[in-house]
């Protein structure tokens, strides 16, 4: 397929207190692993933005490893990808972009925590949204510059559900070889 996807996170910005700062390229490269951004909206409208989400295309997913969330939902961006978006109890909402679902290479990547995704699908459910900082426990002002990190889809993706449609299929055939079903036509049902 040879899809790519641009990831724009935040680069140098202002934190609350003011204070201008350069995020290490280091520690965005760690939204591979983990959440380096999250969106931190009241913890009392969790609920309502979880609704609100759903009402914009997003489905809950229970093909996902959970990390704590109350909510875990999946979005079709475009063709392989997906932003998944889970909202904690507390109000957290981590991000990632990753290959759909549909396809076996979403076990294996690539995935990359987003940011402004969640951030701007959460706009009008919530009243009001911070970007932050994970690993400085610091939420952003304002956003100065941003940096854009490139993720390419696999060249080949393996859809996983023929294949299973397949393997069941193949399984089947000798279970079934081996029952004899009734003959229905001679068993006085056609004709009489």
């Amino acid at each position: 397929m040879g899809s790519k996807y641009i990831a724009y996170l935040p680069r140098y910005v202002r934190l609350e207190d003011g204070r201008r700062y350069g995020i290490p390229l280091s520690m965005i490269m760690r939204g591979l692993r983990d959440s380096v951004f999250v969106v931190r909206i009241p913890s009392d409208e969790v609920d309502d933005a979880a609704i609100g989400l759903i009402r914009r295309g997003f489905k809950q997913t229970s093909l996902a490893l959970n990390k704590g969330e109350l909510y875990s939902l999946t979005k079709r961006v475009y063709e392989p990808w997906e932003l998944h978006v889970r909202i904690f109890n507390n109000g957290y909402v981590e991000s990632e972009i990753e290959v759909d679902r549909d396809y076996l290479q979403h076990l294996t990547g690539p995935r990359f925590n987003v940011i402004y995704e969640a951030y701007e699908a959460l706009k009008g459910f919530t009243s009001y949204r911070r970007i932050c900082i994970k690993p400085l426990g610091e939420c952003i002002n304002d956003v100065i510059e941003n940096v854009g990190i490139e993720l390419r889809a696999p060249r080949v993706l393996i859809p996983w559900k023929p294949l299973v449609a397949a393997a069941s299929s193949m399984l089947l055939i000798p279970i079934l070889s081996k029952v004899q079903l009734p003959n229905i036509l001679g068993n006085g049902f056609a004709g009489q």
